[in-house]
């Protein structure tokens, strides 16, 4: 009999940061909603990684509509705890510099803070800690010990890790999951480079995140699985979309901007791709599964990617897994 394989789950919880940024309730709530109800009805649990600087400046927006923005996020996020998820801290910093444009949309035209790295080593720590406590205290409206456990940064800018090293301390941060083997971008905001990361599923480290450490570790990288992106895949993902039409994400922004450029890619790049639901299609996403060995999978999604697809490909693979948290790792 198939034996079950372990999966981990994880979505970053933010609006899109292209030129529309979509609204909370249709790129965040609704379909956060629909994911819920799905993982409950086949008893899979998930781990969300909340960008709290939103709200911070939903808060900060102090509108009516902001406020309830605010409010509406809270709730959801309760919710998920009351359910029995994960939230963990995100963080995408570039929200110092975005501007509320009055009608539930931001602008997000400057991106010179995109990287954590490009603010002081003390902001950072400053950033971890407010977030963490307020995330926390959020959690424990529901669950009186709720600690925060895991990160993952955003856009991936968890490199070089000796600017965070000290916010994961003092936010008492045990688990990184930014990093996918052989992912690569460079950009005039941001840049990270996975390509000699290991071929694991996890691993500790102390002071660089692709670096194992096995004996001085005080931290434990979970990486985002990653997969040759054959043209079998994309094959398979172009069928799918002149077949089908469940694919496409069903919230209302986008990730398109005017003034974003990738650098090329360095000569040993291989094209990965990291394990994903949304926007894939079943038989793609199938294929990925069951020829993957480790016996653990780590998944990212975010909730404003979320498909009809995406929702139908959990209820197919619940039959061949069983979800853990990162909270079980430790």
């Amino acid at each position: 009999m198939f034996q079950k394989k372990k999966i981990i789950l994880s979505y970053d919880y933010e609006l899109f940061f292209g030129d529309r940024s979509g609204t909370v309730l249709k790129s965040l709530i609704e379909p956060t909603n629909l994911l819920l109800d799905v993982m409950d009805s086949v008893g899979f649990k998930g781990n969300f990684f909340v960008d709290w600087q939103m709200l911070k400046y939903l808060k900060e927006a102090n509108t009516e509509r902001t406020l309830a923005d605010h409010q509406l996020i809270i709730d959801q996020l309760k919710d998920m705890v009351c359910r029995g998820h994960r939230i963990e801290l995100h963080i995408h910093p570039h929200w110092v510099d975005a501007k509320y444009n009055g009608d539930g949309t931001w602008d997000f035209s400057e991106f010179r803070h995109y990287s954590l790295n490009s603010f002081p080593e003390q902001e950072i720590v400053d950033m971890f800690v407010e977030g963490t406590n307020l995330l926390t205290n959020i959690a424990r409206g529901v669950d009186s010990e709720y600690k925060i456990v895991a990160f993952r940064a955003g856009g991936w800018v968890v490199q070089p890790f000796d600017c965070l090293k000290r916010a994961f301390k003092r936010a008492g941060i045990k688990i990184d999951s930014s990093v996918a083997r052989g992912a690569y971008g460079k950009n005039k905001y941001s840049y990270f480079n996975f390509i000699g990361s290991p071929d694991g599923e996890m691993w500790r480290y102390e002071n660089e995140v692709i670096t194992p450490d096995d004996k001085g570790g005080g931290f434990i990288e979970v990486s985002i699985s990653s997969y040759r992106r054959t043209i079998v895949y994309r094959g398979l993902g172009w069928i799918n979309k002149k077949v089908f039409n469940d694919l496409k994400c069903i919230t209302d922004g986008t990730y398109i901007r005017g003034d974003y450029q990738e650098e090329p890619k360095p000569n040993n790049y291989v094209n990965y791709s990291r394990y994903t639901l949304s926007q894939r299609s079943i038989p793609s996403i199938l294929l990925a599964f069951f020829v993957n060995d480790k016996d653990l999978i780590t998944y990212i999604d975010h909730l404003k990617d979320l498909s009809l697809s995406a929702l139908r490909a959990i209820k197919i693979l619940s039959k061949h897994l069983n979800t853990v948290m990162y909270k079980s790792l430790l």
